[in-house]
Parts: structure tokens; C-alpha cells; sequence
């Protein structure tokens, strides 16, 4: 398989100055047939209060998911040649299902302190999914192609050649901070979806905060073609790089993950 990849988290300009962490998350997975990379945005405000967990499970399980559906099922091609629509809402209720576990199970290690008890009382009481808000966006590439699914904000860049585009369907929901979320009651509806058949230069997720730090849209697609591009070497470059587009555009955190082909 001749994919590679990386994923970085830099903690936001913002969150710097507050004291509060990085509520990013970003993973990739190379096995010998499948490259998988997830991005989530844990939402971080006050009702949200382990948001930073949320979205760290949520990127773990999306991969997991993706690649156990993989295993059980074959090639990218092979399941959504079919019925598109039907696998990504089996993938999607797995990674519902396998996120509110992990939250259950973490609630469980470790229960609301009394900070978190006080923030709960003061909206009435909170479901447990919600203190761990998240969104998610992922990727799974192998030989025949590349599916992509999403919720809530962020970014989807896959490349082809010299030509970069945002093949993720919209949501005209998402405006200003309004954003879909793992969280939702009705969250399964609310992932959107592509499949690419065939190859690919490149995909590269991010969170909202590093879209939200270029003045247009050509701009921060010519940016993630050239992140795509780095060695693993240049990693700790891209990184600071990051760290900087936050104190100077969105001063949110930002997560990248890159499959190469």
C-alpha cells in the first residue's frame, strides 16, 4: 500500500490565554490495505466541559469503526458500489454507538468533580453526550478509492492531481458557531457523505479553526496542497506554522490529518 500520512493538533491562540486545553483531535491509521484519518473539534463551550475527551474518543473510534466495517465487509469499492447511502449509516451509528459507550465508560472511571457538578446543575441537569460535544470528520482510502464522511464544521480537501477541491456535500446549517454535532439527538442524520472511486494525490481534514484563518477559500486550498506535501520531518515546521496562523487568524485550536498517495 503506498499511502502515508500524519496528524497534528496545536492548542488555539485563544485557549492559550484562558488556560483552558486543546479540545482538537487528530489521528491517522496505515495498515497494508487501508489508510484512515479522523479530525474532531471537541465544541468547548461551558455545557460542553469535556469536550477535549469527546473529541478524542471520537476521532479513536471513527477509525476503529471504519477500519472493523473494512475488515468485515472489503474493499471501499466493494461496499459502496451498492447501496452508498445504507454503509454510511452503518458506519455512522457504529461510531453513535462506539462513542457513547466510551463516554459511558469514562464517566464511570472518573465522575463529575464538583466544577463540573455545579455546571450541570445550572442548565438543569446535562445528558452525558453533551458534556462531550463534539464533531467529526473522517477518511478512508485504499486501492479502489476514497470515502469521506462528516459532521458538523471542518474542512475535507482531497486532491488529484494539480486540481484541489471540497468534495463533502454542505450543510446550510452550519452558520457562524451553529454547528451539527456527535452530541445531537438526531446526530446519525445529520452526517453527510461522498465516495471517490479511483486514485487520489491527497486528503487533508482539518478542523474549523484553520479554514477560519485564510482571507478566501483558493488561498486555504493552496495551503493544504502544500501541508500534504511535507515529510514527516517537516512536521514540527508545520506545526509551529500552525500555532502562528492561530495567534494571527482564528485563535482556535487546529487539527490536520493527511493521507498521501
Amino acid at each position: 500500500m503506498p499511502f502515508s500520512g500524519f496528524a497534528a493538533s496545536v492548542r488555539g491562540a485563544s485557549h492559550e490565554e484562558n488556560g483552558t486545553p486543546c479540545q482538537d483531535s487528530a489521528r491517522v491509521f496505515i495498515s497494508d490495505r487501508l489508510a484512515v484519518a479522523a479530525v474532531s473539534d471537541g465544541h468547548g463551550s461551558e455545557k460542553h466541559f469535556r469536550s477535549d475527551a469527546g473529541s478524542e474518543m471520537a476521532a479513536r473510534i471513527a477509525i476503529r469503526s471504519v477500519m472493523d466495517f473494512c475488515e468485515r465487509n472489503g474493499s471501499l469499492s466493494a461496499i459502496f458500489s451498492v447501496d452508498k447511502n445504507e454503509a454510511a449509516r452503518r458506519i455512522a451509528g457504529n461510531i453513535i454507538c462506539g462513542w457513547n459507550d466510551e463516554i459511558a465508560a469514562h464517566l464511570a472511571f472518573s465522575p463529575l468533580n464538583e466544577r463540573e457538578r455545579s455546571i450541570s446543575e445550572k442548565f438543569g441537569g446535562i445528558q452525558p453526550e453533551v458534556m462531550y460535544g463534539s464533531t467529526l470528520i473522517f477518511a478512508a482510502a485504499d486501492s479502489t478509492g476514497v470515502f469521506g464522511m462528516q459532521i458538523g464544521d471542518g474542512s475535507f480537501v482531497l486532491a488529484r492531481g494539480g486540481t484541489a477541491l471540497l468534495p463533502m456535500p454542505e450543510d446550510e446549517r452550519l452558520m457562524g458557531n451553529l454547528t451539527t454535532s456527535l452530541c445531537d439527538c438526531d446526530a446519525i442524520n445529520s452526517f453527510r457523505s461522498f465516495w471517490q472511486e479511483g486514485e487520489f494525490t491527497s486528503v487533508v481534514l482539518s478542523s474549523d479553526g484553520l479554514i477560519n484563518s485564510f482571507v478566501s477559500r483558493e488561498d486555504f486550498l493552496s495551503f493544504a496542497v502544500r501541508a500534504a506535501a511535507i515529510s514527516k520531518d517537516g512536521l514540527p515546521a508545520l506545526t509551529n506554522h500552525l500555532r502562528e496562523r492561530s495567534r494571527a487568524g482564528s485563535r482556535d485550536d487546529i487539527s490536520v490529518a493527511v493521507i498521501t498517495n
